[in-house]
């Protein structure tokens, strides 16, 4: 296939960042309302927490993305700091975390299309909607990112309408007795409030890193990664903050808990009922429109990490429209298992239970791709600059930010995290025994010219090179 085909499925800047936007508003914004409503209205200060952490991240990763460019963006990145055993458990935690999450894209769309088939209410017709739609997204994803980009341009502006006619005409019917009236409502502290805000919150800006992700997927990386990431928390923060508190100061407390369309509910409150529908049709449309871009994040990850040879090789499978095919299809196959276990009488808390697995599995390898960036810099013989000490800062603010909201998820997410984690272990065995399987066999290291060029092998005791690559050759200067 040669380059002018390739670019002609790829993503510009205005589709990168829509994506980008979408990836975060469509992981959360829609449900936000009724989980933060179990918490209280001093949840807006778990936002301003969680937005000074993610624009950290955020800026970290564009850095990365500009100085070590690759497949697999700042997660395969991971690996070639911390070698390879850290890239298989980050590179599993974040595709974990991407199709999991999925599952609760397809969640919050059903129970806003509940909204006119109440019929969807009944726990087994919604997971069957659910099951239906994916597959109907995987036929969609098969046909390349730039119809996926031209498709989110469409169901991002839906998105755009259905929270800025909340989050700006809302204001006008903002009751501010009402959003004070219930404040704290966890019978805990506000300190505690205000850290299990935060992580509901990082649920509603996962997808951060889209952008960095998907460098295979796009045209001009090296410029349009950094300005997407950007540009995209921008937009998403602005909406979210505004939204999710408008709503707590116009619906009741008791109907906003109950509620699994909580915009429709609220248009619906303020506008009459052909509002409402209006607003939930356009909901379900942005909702589920977020999904084929996740689907490039849950296979462009594990693909990067099958060319290096941490993944079966059946993850870096394309067809001619450059999609990894293999890798959705399985992927899918597993969203389908998440889907039936998960089946609760109760969407909002079907809603929890998944964004609780998919926190848990996100914060590790979002903690090593902040501390990544200053391992590129002093490769690359920056560490003497002034950016080296503020991107620095920048990455300890992440990593702290991390370890608040791991502290804030509570026991559930460590007990999750720390069985993933044992996972691992004996998945890096089969990775080693792999590796030594196909010895001699075209099996690209993990330290490659896949992001920067070969390095020289350093040499054993015995004088023999066995495939480790130095740091500083890895990332060598441009």
């Amino acid at each position: 296939m040669d380059s002018h085909h390739q670019t002609a499925h790829r993503m510009g800047l205005t589709a990168l960042t829509i994506m980008t936007a979408s990836n975060m508003m469509g992981s959360g914004v829609f449900m936000l309302p009724s989980s933060l409503a179990r918490i209280g209205s001093i949840s807006v200060w778990g936002w301003v927490l969680t937005f000074c952490g993610v624009l950290a991240l955020a800026l970290v990763f564009a850095k990365v993305s500009e100085l070590a460019p690759c497949k697999g963006g700042v997660i395969a990145n991971i690996g070639h700091a911390f070698g390879p055993y850290i890239g298989l458990q980050a590179t599993l935690f974040y595709w974990l975390s991407t199709w999991i999450g999925n599952c609760a894209l397809l969640v919050s769309g059903v129970g806003y299309l509940a909204y006119f088939f109440p019929i969807l209410l009944k726990p087994l017709y919604a997971a069957l909607t659910c099951i239906t739609l994916l597959w109907g997204f995987v036929i969609l994803g098969l046909q390349g990112a730039r119809i996926v980009g031209y498709a989110q341009i469409f169901t991002g502006s839906c998105m755009l309408i259905v929270i800025l006619s909340i989050g700006i005409s809302g204001w006008f019917h903002f009751d501010y007795g009402l959003y004070t009236q219930f404040y704290n409502v966890t019978n805990q502290s506000n300190t505690h409030a205000i850290m299990a805000a935060a992580v509901i919150s990082l649920w509603g800006f996962l997808g951060i890193e889209s952008a960095s992700v998907s460098e295979a997927q796009v045209i001009n990386p090296k410029r349009n990664i950094p300005l997407a990431t950007i540009c995209g928390l921008a937009i998403a923060a602005l909406c979210y903050i505004s939204s999710s508190n408008v709503i707590m100061g116009i619906l009741p407390h008791s109907q906003l808990l109950a509620s699994t369309s909580p915009f429709a509910d609220t248009a619906r409150f303020l506008w009459g009922p052909t509002v409402g529908q209006c607003i939930s049709a356009m909901a379900i449309i942005a909702c589920l429109g977020a999904m084929p871009g996740w689907q490039i994040l849950q296979t462009e990850v594990p693909r990067s990490a099958a060319e290096a040879g941490l993944f079966p090789r059946m993850f870096a499978a394309t067809n001619q429209r450059g999609v990894a095919y293999k890798g959705l299809i399985c992927t899918a196959s597993l969203m389908t298992g998440v889907i039936l276990l998960t089946i609760s009488p109760n969407l909002e808390q079907q809603f929890r239970t998944i964004i609780t697995l998919a926190i848990s599995a996100c914060l590790i390898p979002y903690a090593f791709a902040a501390v990544s960036l200053p391992v590129v810099m002093v490769a690359k013989k920056l560490r003497h600059s002034r950016q080296f000490a503020v991107y620095s800062s920048l990455s300890l603010l992440g990593l702290a930010f991390i370890v608040v909201v791991l502290m804030g998820a509570g026991t559930q997410a460590l007990y999750w995290g720390v069985m993933m984690q044992m996972i691992t272990i004996p998945l890096y065995l089969l990775f080693v025994i792999r590796q030594q399987t196909f010895k001699g066999t075209p099996v690209t290291p993990f330290f490659s010219e896949q992001c920067f060029g070969h390095g020289p092998s350093v040499p054993n005791s015995a004088g023999n090179t066995d495939g480790r690559y130095r740091i500083d050759t890895v990332y060598k200067e441009d």
